[in-house]
């Protein structure tokens, strides 16, 4: 009896602080963004060229539009790498066209000293039709 006379007690007091409205983790935009950032990272050193490709595209969108809130100035070595040994000419491309997105000088120095100005130009064309694909996919979403 004293059981359930105690378990009762510990519900009841408990009962309001349980139906409190606690917000959920993703709420806060600094951890959605540091997930964001995390699967990203994960991604870029896939084995699969096609997941890679994607996570290309969809860093040169972070990089160029919320510069702000992601840096991926720690990638840096891993697109050198990309760009030199990706068997995928896309994908080295998407390497070059995130570096230039990335900008800071350690990238702009690789890409001086290890692209030519055909690929620095193909680059930025590259990263201006990434943009142009994402906001076209964003302005006419897919319904489904």
């Amino acid at each position: 009896m004293k059981q359930l006379l105690a378990f009762s007690l510990l519900v009841l007091f408990a009962a309001p602080v349980l139906a409190q409205d606690s917000p959920p983790a993703l709420a806060n935009e600094t951890v959605r963004w540091n997930l964001a950032i995390a699967q990203l990272e994960t991604s870029l050193d896939s084995e699969y060229q096609s997941v890679r490709e994607q996570t290309l595209k969809n860093a040169i969108v972070l990089a160029t539009l919320y510069r702000d809130k992601v840096d991926l100035a720690g990638q840096r070595s891993l697109l050198h790498k990309i760009y030199e040994e990706s068997k995928s000419p896309k994908n080295r491309k998407l390497a070059v066209a995130l570096l230039q997105a990335i900008g800071g000088n350690r990238a702009q120095d690789f890409l001086a000293r290890n692209t030519t100005q055909a690929e620095f130009d193909e680059g930025r064309l590259t990263v201006a039709s990434v943009l142009n694909d994402y906001y076209i996919n964003h302005q006419n979403p897919v319904t489904g």
